[in-house]
């Protein structure tokens, strides 16, 4: 509403006794900052006529004039501070739009406190509505900050048509509470993915428990359900506060209190035998440590939605890395941020000073910067208490800075921390497992370097009575078909320095485009290497069709170093004790194939979850193939090409593969080494496929989602197929 409509409401207002008017704060159409201090460069020195140069067309403000913080570009900082007014009016409303950072936002002051702080809906240059309620602090003095604090994509803020009204213009209420008294259980949010995230606080008679999480909460359509679990608040008052919230949010009117929580744990592609979280998100497997008889397994979890945000430490443990229990959330959010990627160790001498064998973790506290933090358990992983003076290790001119990997250097008797650092594996010392030295640098000039360097992990192992050091760097994006991956170095580690062996860098894991971020086992029995990583890939995690979870584990395997004819390479095998889930196996006979030959039936009754093992032998050819098939001529395809030595994953047209563009565009490539022998074993879970060559000398991991199960296996070009075997697993 500009000054020209006040008048004449005011006019009205004279003549006829109508409702109290609009008071402007400021609509900007002076073409003037009189009624602002402005600090920084972000605002320039006057509000801008919409759009500046190499600036997206501005829309949705009101008159000619706004407020637009793409002065400079996205890189400028600034506020602007208005004059101080008093409220008068119940609602206060504007036009907002920008970028969506926390650090790109509209700010209401009353005295000292903050009362609103508003962002963007998305990012976006079109600009809508917002309304504040402010009718409880009618007669009050005010200010209004506007305050661009974010550099890089998305860096700015447009403000305009800052109004005091006694009506409500937004459909969308600012800072929402909804009240209940806790009687049951849990605390049921309805969630819809697509859905914008809400920045929600749970405030328990009065008093805020944790910090805000991210609640997609359903707006068209409930897609599931996720808890807060509020049990032993029962008989307090509890608020849910939502940052911002529609009213006509079909959501808004669904939570609820219950003391049952169900979600649908079979639904068509969960794994049989894979690791999955029981719902939600998951993501890198964290803090994998041996202690007591138990292999406990951490990983990145978001218990409020089954895409990546909220990320805690889920936790589940195992006997023997084939059957999970799984255990409550180990670690959760705080003020230092989110909690990344880490690992755990067993400090058996207290040199940290926590307890005899206490259980000590370190992960990256993922707040305005990446920091490292640590906590301990002295009940054998049950609890964790977060140790005092985190963080224990930070570097504000390293942007990415994370993914600790800690192990007890013997030698040189001190503990040795793997931390990625950007492009780089940096290295630090400590006596305490507190205070860390840095001690080297590796990765410059070596390796892949297509995206950052994660996740890294520095092991010994033995190759013909000889200790080699291995240091493994998953990189996102950069990996051999694109997309996320983990490469891995071999050389000699002397306490201090990493130095590789000359090979053909890079050297993958694995060639499929879905096992990433994967690290060993710390205090594992009998000094075996046991890797197990995330079964998915960056490119289209969050857009798989599963619903009530997200993501798997790859099957754990056996890290050894093989030659593989040409070099040494890290061979990652199932776990011999895989063996153990098969429930029924079938035998067939030896097949000489010329041309193409299929086996019908696999199994009688195909569940989707099973292992084919056999031997193929080339004969001299140069190409050859195998393929899964199902009735509905979905297809999963290996195309041998020994020429080129290339081995080629199709899943084009594997089953449902429409819900991202990079999922099954190109066919996925490994290096494959001219032999004339293949021994194969091909692991089948519903909606994943690992294929395992040589003992695990070639390995490609690549997630489906077929619609029903494959269960005939067609061979093509001119081969002799022996020692045939399918196992059925559950």
């Amino acid at each position: 509403m500009k000054k020209i409509e006040i008048f004449f409401c005011t006019f009205l207002t004279l003549m006829t006794g109508c409702s109290s008017v609009d008071i402007i704060i400021d609509d900007f159409e002076s073409g003037t900052y009189d009624r602002w201090t402005i600090q920084g460069d972000a605002f320039g020195n006057t509000p801008i006529k919409g759009t500046y140069p190499e600036q997206q067309e501005v829309k949705g403000f009101e008159g000619k004039y706004l407020a637009n913080s793409f002065n400079q570009g996205d890189n400028s900082k600034g506020t602007l501070i208005s004059s101080e007014f008093k409220i008068e009016r119940g609602y206060i409303n504007f036009l907002l739009g920008g970028g969506m950072s926390n650090d790109t936002y509209i700010e209401l002051i009353i005295g000292n406190k903050s009362i609103y702080k508003s962002t963007s809906l998305e990012n976006s240059e079109t600009l809508q509505w917002i309304t504040w309620d402010v009718k409880q602090f009618k007669g009050q003095n005010a200010r209004i900050q506007i305050v661009d604090n974010h550099t890089g994509d998305w860096g700015h803020i447009l403000v305009d048509q800052i109004v005091m009204s006694d009506n409500q213009i937004s459909t969308l209420m600012i800072n929402h509470k909804i009240s209940f008294k806790a009687d049951k259980k849990y605390l049921l949010i309805p969630i819809e993915d697509s859905a914008q995230e809400i920045s929600t606080r749970l405030i328990i008679d009065n008093e805020t428990k944790g910090v805000p999480i991210n609640i997609r909460l359903a707006q068209t359509k409930i897609s599931y359900w996720v808890p807060i679990d509020i049990e032993k608040y029962r008989g307090n008052n509890i608020d849910l506060i939502f940052s911002q919230i529609a009213k006509d949010n079909l959501g808004y009117s669904q939570i609820k209190q219950s003391n049952d929580f169900h979600f649908d744990s079979n639904e068509k592609y969960r794994p049989a035998y894979h690791f999955s979280p029981k719902y939600g998100w998951m993501n890198d497997p964290n803090g994998m440590i041996y202690h007591n008889g138990k292999y406990h397994l951490f990983y990145q979890y978001n218990p409020y939605g089954s895409v990546w945000g909220n990320m805690h430490w889920g936790h589940a443990i195992s006997k023997d890395l084939k059957r999970w229990e799984h255990l409550p959330v180990a670690i959760a959010p705080d003020s230092l941020g989110t909690i990344f990627s880490g690992s755990a160790v067993i400090d058996k001498n207290n040199t940290a000073g926590f307890g005899k064998d206490a259980m000590v973790i370190f992960y990256t506290s993922a707040g305005k910067t990446q920091t490292q933090s640590i906590a301990y358990s002295l009940d054998n992983g049950q609890t964790f208490t977060k140790y005092k003076e985190n963080p224990i290790l930070t570097d504000p001119n390293i942007i990415d800075f994370r993914d600790p990997k800690v192990f007890w250097h013997e030698s040189s008797h001190k503990w040795i921390m793997s931390l990625a650092t950007s492009q780089t594996i940096t290295f630090y010392g400590s006596r305490n497992l507190k205070e860390w030295e840095k001690l080297s640098e590796f990765g410059e000039g070596i390796g892949a370097h297509g995206g950052v360097w994660e996740c890294p992990d520095l092991f010994p192992l033995d190759y013909n009575g000889q200790k080699k050091w291995v240091l493994f760097v998953s990189i996102n994006p950069g990996g051999p078909n694109n997309g996320s991956a983990t490469q891995y170095f071999i050389g000699d580690f002397d306490g201090r320095i990493f130095k590789a062996d000359d090979l053909p860098y890079p050297i993958w894991l694995d060639y499929g485009r879905d096992n990433y971020a994967g690290v060993t086992w710390s205090n594992a029995p009998d000094n075996r290497k046991v890797f197990i990583g995330w079964m998915s890939s960056w490119d289209y995690a969050n857009q798989v069709p599963t619903v009530n979870f997200k993501s798997a584990s790859t099957l754990p395997r056996e890290l050894k170093l093989i030659h593989n004819g040409k070099h040494l390479v890290v061979g990652n095998s199932p776990l011999k004790d895989i063996i153990d889930l098969r429930n029924e196996s079938k035998k067939i006979k030896d097949i000489q194939v010329e041309g193409a030959y299929t086996i019908d039936k696999l199994l009688d009754k195909n569940d989707g979850a099973y292992e084919v093992a056999m031997t193929l032998i080339t004969k001299g050819i140069d190409r050859f193939s195998f393929t899964l098939e199902n009735r509905r001529k979905e297809e999963l395809k290996y195309s041998f090409n020994l020429k080129d030595e290339v081995l080629l994953t199709d899943r084009s047209k594997s089953g449902i593969t429409n819900f991202s563009e990079k999922f099954a565009t190109e066919e996925i490539k490994a290096s494959l080494v001219k032999k004339n022998t293949y021994k194969i074993r091909l692991f089948i879970d519903n909606a994943s496929s690992e294929l395992f060559i040589n003992d695990g000398e070639l390995v490609s991991t690549n997630i489906i989602f077929p619609s029903e199960p494959y269960n005939s296996l067609k061979f093509e070009g001119n081969i002799n197929v022996q020692d045939i075997s399918v196992h059925k697993i559950k």
